[in-house]
């Protein structure tokens, strides 16, 4: 069962991409606590708003042959709907992994 610190760390973790800090939040969070919950859930915001960084730059240069504005609507769309559905997920008390950058925040 998780504590409610454990879930409010958690919770701050993944909506830092609304509140404007999406890497500092996670990183802070991850360097600062101990238990291994939340560090696992800072792991996974963080891996995951590095990828959608990325994806957004390299979708951004790829609007020069227009297909890249395809990317930075999948983008913009995973940048909201996965973060909402860790929060949830977090809140009900379950571990969430990221569908993409998950497994490779895992391994780390």
């Amino acid at each position: 069962m998780l504590t409610t610190e454990q879930k409010l760390l958690a919770v701050l973790c993944h909506g830092g991409v609304f509140l404007a800090a999406p890497i500092l939040i996670p990183l802070v969070v991850m360097l600062i606590t101990t238990d291994e919950f939340v560090k696992t859930q800072a792991k996974e915001a963080l891996m995951f708003q590095i990828l959608l960084i990325i994806a957004g730059a390299a979708s951004g240069i790829l609007t020069i042959l227009i297909i890249g504005i395809l990317g930075l609507i999948v983008v913009a769309l995973a940048a909201v709907i996965f973060p909402i559905i860790a929060i949830v997920k977090v809140l009900n008390g379950n571990d969430y992994t990221y569908p993409i950058s998950g497994k490779w925040a895992r391994g780390i």
